[in-house]
């Protein structure tokens, strides 16, 4: 990108014709401009300004060879003009020859060490190639040249944004803003950010004033999309993307949204479709794999979703762990020490260590398995592990390694039928039982123990975590009794519905949590790895769904073949709580439930 403020540098002669021309120049009169600068051309060949200047028009109004040409033609005789270096590296970088322009940036800040654009276009480049931190200092030396430079401040908004620091790119998109009110693209930059941090109708602001300053702004059609898509405004949210489409039909990442948006509305097909759209245009789109990967896997389509399942390495929010060693590809593992590792959530965990006694049947001489420290204790003597370890700890040697949510695939998981069954597959120690019960005696009726919020880092917990209040229709059942598992974020609820007896206070780890559940009649839950825990156990639990669910809860059934214990309450349209709560609330009033725990 050419500077934002052309740079020159006077020669006297013809001063008031160069004045007029760079006013028309920079009022985006080229017509005008050129003219201008050939008049004095005409008079001075030799010019260095004005052929400077022409040579920025020329690029602008795409002749980037005779650009070229005419900047370098300044150089040979000026060769220490500092502004023409630096309009030279921004004709390269725009062609995309970016050594080239990086000399060229390089040298007009040797010859001019206080040239806030110089600093600013290299930070750009370096910014494209990847070299963020360096980017950085080319930015904040622009601002600390000029504190006033919207576009620095804006840029290094966006390196700060890529890097994970939220709040300190906000800071920087506001000043720009601030300094230029106008400027589309710092609004919907920070639409952007704000929508990564939750703050979803700040977002749609200023996603919309990039849209009422420049209508066709793809970018913020996109964002405006993806907002609305997390507030759960499925029809308007698909409308922006729609919107991006039609302004740049080739945009991979407005097909992969609207395609998100479809699934959420329940068409499946036509998402899919928008997914390989996506993909058509660009081929190595992890997150349009991803997305279809997990619409197979929410089809049961399991032998093609768990081999499209392994484009999540290709996404920055599931990194790889264990690399250096060698990965088991299923073949036979003759005597071999295998470490089977966590990669995801703890309900992850709790589904897969299931895989773990097909792995030992597969020849390991040993089985490693890393996990998370609060499933450590329970997952202690599980079947098919020799050996436990929790993150971070030192390991012993291992000749392979398979992360969990990888043996579906590697053990031959390509039907419902082939699911491995063995549930309940967990077991607690009956001392730690006896002592829930100990703890519960007083506990009369039917004890429900419910979870109402998963993590809220999970990118989809908006949808699938609920408030507490909405528990109360089961709670005015007649002799329910209901008894918090609830840990950690949403346990600051259990005031708001009167009677919820928490126990949670004693709780250590998942253990715990085990041998409290095997002293309930039911427990009642949305998708979190309470639910997995409870299915794991053999524990009756229902689960409280979302009408666009998690992959691994199917389509359109009340039963879980990965759990036959569970019974699952799906959203009869997308948001629909209440109807969900007021169904379970009249199942369980007309099954007339009587106590009956006998573990």
């Amino acid at each position: 990108m050419l500077a934002n403020r052309i740079e020159i540098g006077f020669d006297m002669n013809s001063a008031q014709t160069l004045a007029l021309a760079v006013q028309q120049h920079q009022t985006g009169n080229l017509r005008e401009a050129e003219q201008l600068y050939r008049q004095i051309l005409n008079a001075e060949p030799d010019h260095a300004d004005a052929l400077n200047l022409l040579g920025v028009l020329a690029h602008q109004v795409g002749q980037s060879d005779t650009a070229i040409e005419l900047i370098r033609s300044v150089l040979r005789s000026r060769p220490g003009f500092a502004e023409a270096h630096g309009n030279l590296g921004a004709v390269l970088r725009a062609l995309g020859r970016m050594d080239e322009a990086a000399a060229n940036y390089e040298r007009a800040l040797a010859l001019k060490p206080d040239y806030p654009e110089a600093h600013h276009n290299l930070g750009r480049l370096r910014q494209a190639q990847g070299k963020l931190d360096e980017a950085a200092a080319h930015f904040r030396h622009a601002l600390h040249l000029r504190p006033t430079y919207a576009e620095a401040h804006h840029q290094l908004g966006t390196i700060l944004q890529m890097q994970g620091q939220l709040a300190e790119a906000i800071t920087c998109f506001e000043q720009a803003i601030t300094l230029k009110p106008n400027f589309a693209e710092a609004h919907n930059n920070l639409g952007s950010v704000l929508g990564m941090q939750g703050k979803l109708d700040q977002a749609v602001a200023s996603c919309e004033r990039a849209i009422l300053l420049d209508p066709n702004h793809v970018e913020a059609h996109n964002n405006l999309g993806t907002a609305r898509l997390e507030q759960g405004k499925l029809d308007e949210a698909a409308a922006s993307f729609r919107q991006a489409l039609l302004l740049r039909p080739d945009f991979a990442e407005a097909h992969g949204n609207l395609g998100s948006v479809l699934k959420a509305q329940g068409r499946q097909h036509e998402a899919l479709r928008s997914f390989e759209d996506a993909l058509r245009i660009k081929p190595d789109f992890a997150d349009a794999h991803m997305n279809r990967s997990l619409l197979w896997l929410l089809q049961a389509d399991f032998e093609r979703g768990w081999q499209e399942y392994e484009w999540r390495w290709n996404e920055t929010t599931c990194p790889r762990r264990h690399v250096d060693r060698p990965a088991w590809n299923g073949e036979p593992l003759a005597g071999r020490t295998i470490l089977l590792h966590f990669e995801q959530g703890l309900g992850d965990t709790l589904q897969f260590i299931r895989y773990a006694p097909l792995v030992k049947s597969a020849g390991a001489g040993n089985v490693l398995l890393e996990c998370q420290v609060p499933l450590k204790r329970l997952l202690t003597g599980c079947r098919g592990v020799d050996r436990i370890y929790v993150f971070g700890e030192p390991l012993p040697h291992f000749d392979v390694q398979a992360p969990l949510l990888r043996l579906p695939r590697l053990l031959g998981t390509t039907s419902l039928e082939r699911i491995p069954g063995g549930v309940p597959y967990l077991s607690v120690p009956d001392d730690l039982v006896l002592h829930w019960r100990k703890r519960l005696e007083s506990v009369k009726g039917f004890r429900i123990g419910i979870a109402w919020q998963g993590s809220p880092t999970h990118k989809a917990d908006r949808r699938r975590s609920v408030p507490l209040p909405l528990f109360a229709p089961i709670s005015r059942v007649t002799g329910m009794r209901l008894i918090s598992l609830q840990m950690g974020p949403g346990s600051e609820q259990c005031s708001a519905l009167p009677g919820l007896l928490d126990l949670t206070g004693a709780i250590a780890d998942f253990a715990d949590t085990a041998a409290l559940l095997k002293n309930l009649d039911l427990v009642i839950t949305v998708d979190t790895s309470v639910a997995h825990l409870a299915g794991a156990l053999g524990v009756p639990a229902w689960v409280a769904l979302p009408f666009d669910p998690d992959w691994r809860w199917l389509l359109g059934r009340e039963d879980s073949p990965w759990y036959p214990s569970l019974r699952l309450f799906r959203q009869s349209r997308p948001a629909d709580w209440d109807g969900v709560f007021e169904r379970m609330a009249a199942a369980l009033s007309s099954a007339k439930p009587q106590a009956k725990v006998n573990y």
